[in-house]
Parts: C-alpha cells; structure tokens; sequence
C-alpha cells in the first residue's frame, strides 16, 4: 500500500519517470507474488498539465480506479462523501464498456472507520 505518490515524486527529486519505473516494479512484484497494490494519488495535486501524465498513466495501469469526492449537492450531516468505483478491466479506450456501470456509494467517517451505502439508502 501506497499512501501518497506525490511523497514518492518529492524523493524522486522531482521525477516522475522514477515514481512510475518504481510503481511498474510493484505491479509486476505484486501481481508475480498474487498480490494487491494500493496506491493512493490526490487527483487535485496532478491536475495541472505537468502532472496529468502521471495521473493517467496510474489511470491506465490500474485494475480498478475508486474515487472520494464531496458530494457533489453540497454538506450533509449524515453523508460526507461519495465514492465512485469503476472496474477497470471492463473499459474500453479509457471510457466505460457500452453498458457498463459505474457504482456509486455515499459514505460517512466515523471515528474508527466509515460506513458506506447507496445513494438514498440510509438517512
């Protein structure tokens, strides 16, 4: 597990280029030893054109992309977010498979974890 990439880049020096040979030797170690990486990449810090090739290359490479975001009708007191989960190994040409579903769930934080639901589910 990965908790942030941009940690990486920064003992990289810089170099996104190392931060993804570095990421494609976990993948194969991982995926050779039946394994599961977990990387986690703060969409907002990559956003800008120098850092949006990193972005979509652990897009591409990824087996399944999850997405926390606020919601997106504003503050709740009972939900504090939304997740969006999309299997990536159902999509074609980085869009979602003709009939594919992208699942979508609202969660809460607690204080030793979080709940998770479908939208309307649970007040």
């Amino acid at each position: 597990m990965i908790d942030d990439v941009s940690l990486l880049e920064v003992a990289a020096n810089g170099s996104a280029d190392d931060v993804l040979d570095f990421l494609h030797y976990c993948v194969t170690l991982t995926s050779e030893m039946n394994c599961s990486l977990v990387v986690l990449i703060h969409e907002d810090i990559y956003s800008s054109e120098d850092g949006v090739g990193l972005l979509a290359h652990l897009r591409y490479i990824a087996d399944l992309v999850i997405k926390a975001a606020p919601l997106s009708t504003g503050l709740a007191t009972d939900v504090h977010g939304q997740l969006s989960v999309v299997n990536k190994g159902m999509l074609i040409e980085q869009r979602p498979a003709k009939g594919q579903k992208v699942w979508s769930f609202h969660f809460k934080v607690k204080e030793n974890g979080a709940d998770f639901f479908y939208p309307g589910s649970r007040h």
